[in-house]
């Protein structure tokens, strides 16, 4: 029983289990010392006597008749048990870990959210140092940040639209004027645009490719969801009005009833607004820097252009025959917000009535 020599590595860190408590009280009980017993289980000494004065228990057994000294009824023995050392290793067990102070401190936990919700309108951190410092609640104690994680993780009756500071936003700052006034804002289109029930009002974004590398410019119709993509090549101010020029030909006198307004990107590639509106056949509208929420229909339409070119590749191999496919996948898509009809199907509807005129 004296031989250390062995492969097993040491467990470290790990506390006794049950098994190992009963072979504990086996051996302790024939009389194999400590040291022994640690060896075997490749445990600490220390860990083996400490274990051991945990679990052992006094018992008392009556002393013979045949006694020298019969005033002594009882003779005391210390004995090692298993099962009691998992009893109290189990008892424990149950205080270890930190216990949440909401529980531990109801009384100052109700006085803080009286002083926020009542009509003091206290911060937490006000609530919580007058009570630490008047001493309204004795031994009960928690931190502002405490409180505040709390209120983040609903574990209170506070919410954090209760709290006045943390609600506060600051003002946007004033948007600093351009220094190329690309044409007219947003702000001036009309109204009706925004609700979608007037046909002919169409968004306009751009695409780029690999390394900034080659352009495709998409409008898209925001009543029926239509959508046209071009392949421009590149960002040059003259590509979206080679693209109106060509769209005005195609259309010829319906033109204007078609594109009665396009709302573009901040991109300077957009920055024609002269030729674009040329002879008064369409109006441009320009969204405001970093707001592309204001043409979420053109956005969503170029996300779903992404599922075919994602971010990244190059459109050198890009041809017409592709995008027209991607264009007509698109437009032929079923949208819940027609009833799961196609935005070609509505399309068509609003032609009809644009051709009838």
């Amino acid at each position: 029983m004296s031989q250390v020599e062995h492969t097993t590595p040491k467990r470290e860190r790990k506390h006794l289990n049950y098994e190992e408590r009963k072979i504990i009280e086996r051996l302790y009980r024939e009389g194999v010392n400590k040291n022994e017993i640690s060896k075997l289980l490749l445990r600490d000494k220390s860990t083996i006597k400490r274990e051991i004065k945990r679990g052992s228990v006094i018992q008392r057994k009556s002393t013979p008749k045949t006694a020298k000294n019969p005033q002594n009824a009882y003779i005391e023995k210390t004995i090692y048990f298993a099962d009691v050392g998992q009893r109290v290793y189990d008892k424990h067990r149950l205080n270890c870990g930190n216990k949440n102070k909401i529980a531990l401190c109801p009384d100052l936990v109700s006085f803080v959210e009286e002083k926020i919700l009542g009509p003091e309108k206290w911060s937490p951190d006000a609530a919580i140092g007058y009570a630490k410092t008047n001493n309204i609640t004795p031994g009960q104690s928690f931190s502002t940040k405490t409180f505040y994680n709390w209120v983040d993780d609903c574990l209170l009756n506070v919410r954090n639209i209760d709290l006045l500071h943390k609600v506060r936003r600051k003002p946007h700052n004033k948007r600093k004027a351009r220094k190329r006034v690309l044409g007219k804002s947003i702000d001036e289109r009309p109204a009706a645009v925004e609700t979608r029930e007037e046909f002919g009002h169409w968004e306009g974004d751009g695409i780029v490719g690999k390394n900034r590398r080659g352009q495709l410019i998409t409008l898209v119709e925001r009543k029926t969801g239509v959508g046209l993509m071009f392949n421009v090549g590149n960002r040059e101010e003259s590509r979206i009005v080679e693209v109106i020029d060509s769209l005005a030909q195609r259309f010829g006198s319906g033109f204007s009833a078609i594109f009665k307004s396009i709302t573009f990107d901040n991109g300077s590639e957009f920055a024609d607004s002269a030729s674009i509106e040329r002879d008064g056949r369409t109006k441009a509208y320009y969204a405001h820097p970093y707001s592309s929420f204001e043409r979420g229909t053109n956005e969503n339409w170029n996300g779903i252009v992404r599922r075919f070119i994602p971010k990244g590749r190059s459109f050198d191999d890009l041809t017409d025959n592709i995008i027209r496919r991607i264009n007509h996948y698109i437009n032929t898509l079923p949208r819940k917000r027609f009833g799961y009809k196609t935005p070609l199907d509505k399309w068509f509807e609003c032609m009809d009535e644009v051709l009838m005129i």
